[in-house]
């Protein structure tokens, strides 16, 4: 019996070894699940992507805000991004971004530098960013032409 006691303590301690680096591995993977999908949200904003941009919010914002609307944004040039911190909650993740931004409707090219945090959401496994009303870093992503054409080609295939 003591033997019989000694190896289900064993068995025990080694599935629970196996149970917490297998909890670790999947928390690990998330973190760089949604640090992609963060870095190609913000290296989109960056280059004027605005579909990409647009496919990576998060399905209810994209219900409510057609694609024509979302390119319209505010007036903000980004001249540098960089994710450099993510916290995951279950579903639910906070992702740390540093910036550097322009407002040209100033008159300035002054370089702005900047610390965002964004809400991101996991839904049927894919991360999608939370656009929040107010955000001050709603931008106007790229050129009007170059919006047009690429609002035009996006929804010419949806």
């Amino acid at each position: 019996m003591n033997e019989r006691k000694k190896l289900l303590n064993i068995v025990s301690l080694i599935f629970l070894v196996l149970t917490l680096c297998y909890n670790g591995a999947y928390a690990s993977n998330g973190k760089q699940e949604l640090k992609k999908a963060a870095s190609k949200y913000w290296h989109s904003r960056l280059t004027g992507d605005v579909v990409t941009c647009y496919q990576l919010e998060e399905p209810a914002f994209q219900k409510k805000v057609p694609l024509s609307q979302y390119a319209k944004g505010g007036n903000i040039i980004y001249k540098e991004v960089k994710v450099d911190g993510i916290e995951i909650q279950g579903e639910d993740g906070i992702v740390k971004v540093k910036i550097a931004y322009i407002i040209p409707g100033f008159g300035s090219r002054m370089v702005f530098p900047d610390t965002v945090i964004d809400k991101w959401k996991k839904i049927e496994g894919k991360w999608y960013h939370v656009m929040r009303s107010g955000n001050p870093h709603r931008d106007k992503i790229g050129t009007k032409k170059t919006k047009r054409k690429e609002v035009m080609d996006w929804e010419a295939q949806n």
